[in-house]
């Protein structure tokens, strides 16, 4: 009886054994994905509108900010000689001034985020796409992102430059 069971165990280890060697082996990747959104063409365009934007919004605060100085200045100069009232009345529009300049920072921030945002999106979802053809057409098991949670990769399966040379090619073509 024991040995029929040892025998049946052994024909069981030997038929797993074989199915379990004749598995293909997992062929795993990793990508910088935020090296590829940052040096791709589209990621370039993008950052480019993006720091445009900044320059504007920050122009125009600058301005705000000068006109609040120069408010604040001639209050300064000139306020011991006002009447208590006209004085106070001044402050007040100055205080205004100031929340308004300081709101007006928080919503350009905020516009700026979501610009941000839209964009990176719509190019991280177009790399993904690419990333998932990538995957297909060179039989990987899996595409890591190399930054999110993969402590050490062999040079030999980064696929970073190819994303961004596949990202830039297909975005010429549009």
């Amino acid at each position: 009886m024991k040995k029929r069971t040892v025998f049946a165990f052994l024909v069981v280890f030997v038929l797993t054994a074989g199915q379990a060697l004749a598995a293909p082996a997992p062929k795993i990747a990793v990508v910088d994905l935020q090296k590829a959104v940052l040096e791709c063409r589209e990621g370039v365009a993008a950052k480019a509108v993006v720091l445009k934007k900044a320059d504007e919004l920050t122009a125009d605060l600058k301005k705000l900010g000068a006109g609040l100085e120069k408010a604040k200045a001639e209050l300064d100069k000139g306020g011991a000689k006002m009447k208590p009232e006209v004085r106070a009345e001044k402050e007040k529009q100055l205080q205004k001034q100031a929340r308004d300049l300081q709101n007006r920072q928080r919503e350009a921030q905020e516009e700026l985020k979501q610009m941000e945002a839209g964009s990176l999106k719509k190019l991280v979802t177009r790399l993904g796409g690419i990333m998932s053809r990538m995957g297909d057409e060179g039989g990987y098991t899996a595409i890591l992102d190399k930054r999110v949670g993969v402590f050490y990769s062999n040079r030999e399966i980064e696929l970073t430059a190819q994303l961004i040379k596949k990202a830039d090619e297909e975005g010429a073509g549009n």
